[in-house]
C-alpha cells in the first residue's frame, strides 16, 4: 500500500529543535518498505515558527510569562505555532497518492495538532484510512479512538503491529483484526482495544531507520549534522512519573554494539552525520554494555571520534568512574543527569532507583573525567514544598553544574497521574498539562511560586556563566554578589508610578549589557523579579514582575551566605 506518515506540527512556547528528527517514523517506515509498501514521511515540524495567540485554557500563564522581556533572565518570549501551516499541510496531503496515513501523536498537549492532521485527510478524502501511533496513543488509545477521524490505533511498537495491520487491511480480512495484539478499531459500533501483549526483543533485526525519506540536513547542532541513535529500548524502573513503560515496555532490549557502530559509521558515510544523539530510555542501565559501545565506538572511529549526546537524560544510579572516563573518550562532552530532589521522601515517593554511588560521587567522577554535566531537578509535583525546592536548587547552586529545571507535568497512565486526579489537583484540559503550563498547584505552592523558581534558576546559571567567563570570582556568596551590584551600580532616572505599575527608565547610554546587575540589585532588594523592555527609540525599562514573595524569601535567607560555583559549560548547554 502507499503510506504516508506525519509528523505533525506543535503549538506551545519553545521547541527543543534539536530533538525533533522523526527517528520513530523513520524505523516504521524501514520497517514497512522492508514489507513492500510504499512510502512517504512528512515531517510538519519545520524550522518555519509563526507567533499564535496563547490558547484560551493557558491565558492564567500571561501575566507569569512577559513576552516583551529581554531580560538573560526571561522565560518564554510568546506563543507559536511551530512547523508549517495547515494550508501547506492540506496541499502536500492531497498532492500525495497515498492510501493510508500514519499520524504521530507523541505528547499528550500535542495531541490536538494531531487530530488536526487527521480532519485534515478526512475533509479531503473520506475513504482514506487514518492509523493513529506515538506515546499519547499508548497512554490513552480508547480517547484517540474515540475521535471519528481515526479509523484505527496503534499501541506500543508500530514496526510489526502496523505492518500487520496494512497486510490485513490491503486483503480486506478484518475478521482477522482480533489476531493482532496492539492494536484499536471499530467494530459493531464498539470500540475494541487490544493491548500489546509482546514486544520486539531481537532489535538487532529490525532495519535502519529510513533517513533518506527526509532532508538530514534539517536537523543540525550548529553546522554539524546530528541524527538521534536508539540503543536499546525499555527501562526496568518504575518511576511514578515516567510513561516511558507504557510505549516500550519494562524489559530492558538492547541492541547488540557491533549492530549500533554500523548504523553510526553507515550515516557518517552517506549522510555526513556528526554528532549522535542517544535517546534511549535508560541507555546505561547494563552499564557494562554501555562500555562495550563505548569502546568499539572509541575503536571504529578512531582519530575522526563524533560527539555524542544523550538527552533525554542519563540515570545517575547506573554511573561508574570507568564508564564517565569512556564516555569522554568516546565523544561526550556532556552528560544530562536525572536528579529529581535533594529530599530522600520526594525520591522515594517517586519510585526512582537511587544507586549505589550515590550523587555526589558521580559528580566527583564526572568532573574528575572532564565531563561537564547539565543536572535535571523536578519542580512542582505534588507532594513538593518550596523549601525543598529552594533547597534543590541551592544544592545545585554550590556544585560544578548547569542547572536544568523540569517541571512535572502529569503524565496519563502512571502513578503519578492517578494521585493527581485522587487529590482533585488535575488541570481539567489535557493541553494543560505540559511542564510550561505549570501544571500543579497545591496548599503548598501555586504557578506564582513555580514561575519564580523557574527565573531562580535561570538567574544562578546566568551567574555560572558569568564565573565561567571570570567576569564573577567563582565562590562568591550573595551577600558577596549584593556588595559587587551595589557597587557597580549603574546610572538610572527612577520615573516611579508606584506599586505593580513601578518603571525605570535606563539612560540610553547605558546599553553596554549590564542591565543585569541592576536588575539583580533590585530582585534582591525589593525581593521581586524585573524585566528589560525596549522602547522604539531604543531606551531601556525596567519593569517590576509578577513575583513569589515568600519564595524569594526563603532563598534569599538560605542562600544569602551560601557559594555559587561556576558550570564549567556556559549556557549554551541548555539554549542549545
Amino acid at each position: 500500500m502507499n503510506v504516508l506518515l506525519v509528523q505533525p506540527p506543535i503549538r506551545d512556547f519553545y521547541r527543543t529543535s534539536i530533538r525533533s528528527e522523526p527517528i520513530g517514523l523513520a524505523y516504521l517506515a524501514a520497517s514497512l518498505r522492508e514489507d513492500g509498501h510504499e512510502v512517504q514521511i512528512l515531517d510538519c515540524q519545520t524550522e518555519q515558527k509563526r507567533a499564535v495567540p496563547v490558547p484560551s485554557e493557558l491565558s492564567y500563564l500571561k501575566d507569569l510569562y512577559p513576552f516583551y522581556d529581554k531580560s538573560p533572565f526571561k522565560l518564554y518570549t510568546g506563543f507559536y505555532h511551530f512547523g508549517m501551516w495547515w494550508e501547506d499541510i492540506r496541499k502536500r496531503i492531497e498532492d500525495s497518492k497515498a492510501d493510508v496515513f500514519g499520524i504521530s501523536s507523541s505528547f499528550t498537549p500535542y495531541h490536538g495538532e494531531a487530530l488536526g492532521i487527521a480532519r485534515i485527510v478526512k475533509e479531503w478524502d473520506q475513504r482514506k484510512i487514518v492509523v493513529m501511533g506515538g506515546a499519547h496513543v499508548s497512554c490513552d488509545p480508547e480517547g484517540v479512538l474515540k475521535s471519528p477521524d481515526v479509523d484505527y490505533v496503534v499501541l506500543g511498537e508500530g514496526e510489526v503491529r502496523f505492518s500487520s495491520l496494512l497486510d490485513l487491511i490491503e486483503r480486506k480480512k478484518s475478521e482477522d483484526l482480533e489476531e493482532i495484539d496492539g492494536i484499536g478499531f471499530h467494530r459493531d459500533g464498539a470500540l475494541r482495544i487490544h493491548p500489546p501483549r509482546e514486544f520486539i526483543h531481537d532489535l538487532d533485526s529490525l532495519p535502519h531507520p529510513a533517513r533518506d525519506l527526509y532532508d538530514p540536513g534539517r536537523y543540525r547542532i550548529g553546522k554539524r549534522y546530528s541524527t538521534t541513535i536508539i540503543t536499546s529500548r525499555g527501562c526496568p524502573h518504575h518511576c511514578a512519573y515516567c510513561s516511558a513503560h507504557l510505549i516500550m515496555g519494562r524489559a530492558f532490549r538492547a541492541r547488540s554494539p557491533e549492530a549500533v557502530i554500523r548504523e553510526m559509521l553507515e550515516c557518517r558515510t552517506r549522510l555526513g552525520t556528526r554528532l549522535f544523539d542517544i535517546e534511549d530510555d535508560n541507555f546505561t542501565f547494563d552499564r557494562d554494555r554501555a562500555k562495550r559501545l563505548m569502546r568499539g565506538i572509541i575503536e571504529g572511529f578512531g582519530e575522526e571520534k563524533p560527539e555524542l549526546r544523550a538527552m533525554n537524560g542519563i540515570s545517575f544510579a547506573s554511573l561508574d568512574g570507568e564508564l564517565l572516563q569512556l564516555m569522554k573518550q568516546a565523544g561526550f562532552r556532556t552528560v544530562n543527569l536525572s536528579f529529581v530532589s535533594t529530599f530522600p521522601s520526594t525520591i522515594a515517593g517517586t519510585l526512582r532507583p537511587e544507586g549505589g554511588i550515590g550523587f555526589e560521587r558521580i559528580l566527583e567522577e564526572t568532573e574528575r573525567s572532564g565531563l561537564e554535566a547539565v543536572v535535571y531537578a523536578i519542580l512542582g509535583m505534588p507532594d513538593q514544598s518550596i523549601e525543598e525546592m529552594v533547597d534543590t536548587l541551592i544544592y545545585l547552586m554550590g556544585k560544578r553544574v548547569l542547572i536544568g529545571p523540569s517541571v512535572y507535568y502529569p503524565s496519563p497512565g502512571t502513578p503519578l497521574f492517578q494521585r493527581c486526579q485522587e487529590r482533585g489537583i488535575l488541570p481539567p484540559h489535557s493541553c494543560q498539562w505540559r511542564s510550561a503550563a505549570l501544571p500543579i498547584q497545591t496548599e503548598a505552592f501555586d504557578r506564582l511560586d513555580l514561575s519564580t523558581l523557574l527565573r531562580l534558576a535561570r538567574t544562578i546559571n546566568f551567574l555560572k556563566g558569568k564565573m565561567d567567563e571570570t567576569e564573577l570570582e567563582e565562590g562568591l556568596t550573595w551577600k558577596g554578589l549584593f556588595q559587587v551590584l551595589k557597587n557597580q551600580r549603574g546610572k538610572a532616572k527612577a520615573e516611579v508610578k508606584g506599586g505593580e505599575e513601578a518603571k525605570t527608565k535606563v539612560e540610553v547610554g547605558e546599553r553596554n549589557g549590564r542591565h543585569w546587575m541592576e536588575l539583580l540589585r533590585r530582585m534582591i532588594e525589593e525581593r521581586s523579579f524585573f524585566s528589560l523592555k525596549r522602547e522604539p527609540n531604543g531606551e531601556c525599562l525596567i519593569l517590576r514582575e509578577r513575583s513569589s514573595k515568600r519564595v524569594l524569601d526563603c532563598f534569599l535567607e538560605k542562600a544569602w551566605q551560601r557559594p555559587v560555583l561556576k558550570s564549567r559549560t556556559g549556557l549554551w548547554a541548555l539554549d542549545k
